[in-house]
């Protein structure tokens, strides 16, 4: 069994955490408050630009050419085109000038930054790529299962359309590839890739919970009343 196949069956908790959260389903079903769906733009905003930044560092670790290419492609395209889709949403949305510059991350996405950080510059290529391949591998599948929904707003309709084409199974097709060569010429640290893999996974879900939420750094950390002793 290749790393991939190993991984995503032993994951499979929060891959179905994930399809079956009332935000992912908000979103299939057309339900979703629009207020919950700004929340998670602007925290996926903030996710995707150090997303690009983790890409960027694992290119300076790659070892072949083929590979540096490969993450530094990637990191321009998502620059380009997914913050392009996030603009262009943020004008949808009515964000404003004044919210952008009041934002402020919440715990679960500074966590899930902080940790790829900590895996492209305390571990090597493969540990790099591990953290980072769970988010765009779930939203695929995630797209495949929504890609028939019919939300009548035209925001889910195209969030659904962008994760749900076949360029993204390609895309995601090859990624899967590239894991299982890493995980195979670094045998002795499937245990290390394993774990880098199932934090992000952890943190995938725990996004959903965010936006769904609108979590902040408040006591009891949601907007729930604090706790009284």
């Amino acid at each position: 069994m290749e790393f991939c196949e190993k991984v995503r069956k032993e994951m499979n908790v929060y891959f179905e955490a994930s399809f079956d959260h009332p935000f992912v389903q908000g979103i299939a079903d057309g339900t979703l408050p629009l207020e919950k769906f700004k929340f998670y733009m602007l925290q996926d905003a903030y996710y995707l630009k150090h997303y690009t930044k983790v890409l960027a560092l694992a290119a300076a670790k790659a070892t072949n050419d083929e590979d540096v290419q490969y993450f530094l492609e990637t990191a321009k395209f998502i620059h380009e085109a997914e913050l392009e889709l996030h603009r262009k949403t943020f004008k949808d949305l009515g964000v404003t000038a004044e919210e952008m510059e009041q934002f402020e991350v919440a715990p679960a996405a500074y966590n899930y930054v902080s940790h790829m950080y900590q895996s492209v510059f305390t571990g090597d290529v493969a540990e790099a790529f591990a953290a980072i391949l769970p988010c765009p591998w779930l939203y695929q599948e995630i797209g495949q299962k929504l890609k028939y929904a019919s939300p009548d707003i035209p925001l889910y309709a195209e969030w659904i359309a962008v994760y749900g084409s076949d360029e993204m199974k390609d895309t995601i097709d090859q990624q899967k590839k590239m894991m299982n060569r890493f995980a195979s010429e670094q045998s002795l640290k499937e245990t290390v890739l394993e774990a880098h893999f199932k934090k992000s996974c952890y943190y995938e879900w725990q996004f959903w919970e965010m936006a769904w939420t609108k979590q902040d750094w408040i006591e009891g950390v949601y907007h729930n009343e604090p706790a009284k002793n």
